[in-house]
């Protein structure tokens, strides 16, 4: 008897601590589940919420007791809440699964989860054990991250674009300067026909509008030569706005807001013209009904944070030009591919799709970056930066042009275009000069070799083979430094940089040109005027 007695006792005293080590387990189980960082939550076989812990409450916005008044699919959106009878199939069913899904926080928004879920048994009864974790942060990572490389394989596609058109447009460029030199010589010998002149005049029409795509082209692939100047973008905007009532609609209105304390910056006044241009007339042809430009110039510094958004941006402080409308606006597709060229939502003989791709073309070859905010219906903003420099802008003179003169100096002309070559040497001859020709860098150094004392003035291609216009003229002008020299050029890829910037105080006329023009730059240079 005593001895039952004592094994009773034993036995009572296992299943105490049995209940109590169980009881330590499901505290600990507890103690883990209420202070996870993971939202827990644990669903009945039909879906319904049978326990949450705090986790799961705070990133749905709900109390726990509220929760366990839900089903599932009071979370689920409608996308997500679809897929809920496979998977609790599969759950019940002994499968592990992992997978996302998009749920409703109690104020509405909708934000995605990371859930992994396994079935466990509670009271005999089969359940759904499920971990979720906040993924906001990480879709929004993703999404930098995927626009981001969206962005460079835009850059990537235009910089090839860019250099295709840049080597097209300066063969074009050749073509065109031979038919309009030319054609401006055959003028003179034909001026007794007017029926002939009429014809050649509607000739040379074609050539000039063929020239203005060209030199198009030429800025959107970053080939344009460019003339620095120390600019007041105020000054710019000023001085233009009364063209930019010209060419909009008298229901446009424009409004100007011009911030004082804007810095300078190192610019060619006429392609920042031509950007403000072009982004108005996009904006009035956006604006079929009528509304509102709005262009704005402001100071901006860029800090550290606002560049990790944007790494393609460089910290420092900027000069910025805005060109705002109230116009129709452009959805996502179509902001992806305004800047390239050819590119146009106009209809036929509206538009060349030209436009936005030199304002890229402008605002690259400046070392700038432009953005673009629009939405359907909403109106669009480019915005534009421009780096400043810490100097004053410069104050420039236009001086009149005069009749053009001759002269009997020698000059030594470097083209490797034959029929190029062949009008600027006739053109020259014309006009009294001496001309030794050359048909790339090495052949002028040579003869620079033999006629140095007689050469007055280097006429150069900037692009030649075996040897480019400038590397030559550095050869030639530290033999003379008092050389004279005129670059000419149509400009490509395969120029002497990524972009051929004319530092300042170095002659240089774009292709094509007339006779005339060739004539007088010479006699400009030659006589001091460009130098």
């Amino acid at each position: 008897m005593e001895s039952r007695t004592k094994d009773l006792e034993a036995e009572v005293a296992e299943r105490k601590l049995k209940e109590e080590a169980l009881r330590e387990s499901e505290e600990r189980y507890r103690s883990l589940f209420d202070k996870a960082s993971d939202g827990i939550l644990i669903l009945s076989s039909d879906g319904k919420l049978i326990d949450a812990n705090e986790s799961f409450a705070r990133m749905h916005g709900y109390g726990t007791g509220e929760l366990l008044r839900m089903n599932i699919r009071d979370l689920d959106t409608t996308k997500t809440a679809e897929l809920i009878p496979e998977r609790m199939r599969q759950l019940l069913a002994g499968e592990i699964l992992a997978f996302e899904v998009e749920h409703h926080h109690k104020d509405g928004h909708v934000f995605p989860l990371e859930v992994s879920a396994n079935l466990v048994s509670i009271g005999g009864e089969p359940c759904i054990q499920c971990f979720h974790r906040d993924i906001t942060e990480r879709k929004r990572a993703e999404e930098e991250r995927r626009k981001l490389e969206r962005q460079l394989q835009t850059a990537q596609k235009m910089e090839s674009v860019g250099t295709l058109a840049g080597g097209i447009a300066h063969d074009f460029n050749n073509v065109l300067t031979v038919i309009i030199g030319f054609g401006e010589m055959l003028k003179l010998r034909i001026a007794k026909d007017p029926k002939a002149v009429s014809y050649l005049d509607e000739i040379l029409r074609g050539a000039e509008r063929a020239s203005v795509l060209t030199r198009q082209i030429l800025t959107f692939a970053r080939r344009q030569i460019i003339e620095l100047d120390n600019l007041d973008l105020n000054r710019v905007v000023s001085d233009l706005e009364k063209l930019l009532r010209k060419v909009t609609r008298e229901d446009i209105a424009i409004k100007t807001l011009l911030a004082e304390g804007v810095p300078t910056i190192r610019a060619d006044q006429g392609q920042v013209e031509q950007v403000l241009m072009n982004l108005a007339l996009n904006a009035r042809d956006a604006m079929p009904g009528g509304g509102q430009l709005v262009v704005e110039t402001q100071e901006a510094w860029l800090e550290e944070g606002y560049v990790k958004q944007y790494p393609y941006m460089k910290a420092g402080r900027y000069a910025v030009l805005s060109v705002s409308d109230t116009g129709i606006g452009m959805d996502e597709g179509t902001r992806e591919h305004i800047f390239e060229p050819f590119f146009t939502t106009k209809g036929p003989d509206k538009g060349t799709g030209l436009g936005l791709a030199v304002v890229y073309g402008v605002v690259k070859q400046h070392n700038g970056f432009i953005h673009v905010y629009s939405e359907p219906g909403k109106g669009t903003t480019f915005r534009i930066y421009f780096p400043a420099v810490e100097v004053p802008p410069d104050s420039k003179v236009v001086a009149a042009r005069e009749i053009i003169h001759g002269g009997n100096e020698t000059i030594l002309l470097a083209e490797d275009n034959e029929s190029v070559r062949h009008l600027a040497e006739q053109t020259l001859i014309t006009y009294g000069y001496r001309v030794l020709t050359a048909c790339d860098g090495e052949e002028a150094a040579d003869i620079f070799l033999r006629h140095k004392k007689e050469i007055a003035i280097a006429v150069l291609d900037v692009v030649m083979p075996k040897m480019g216009g400038k590397q030559a003229y550095d050869g030639m002008v530290a033999m003379a430094p008092g050389l004279k020299v005129l670059f000419i050029s149509g400009y490509s890829a395969n120029a002497i940089h990524d972009s051929f910037v004319l530092h300042q105080g170095i002659p240089f006329l774009q292709k094509p040109f007339g006779p005339s023009d060739l004539a007088r730059m010479v006699r400009e240079v030659l006589d001091g005027e460009r130098c």
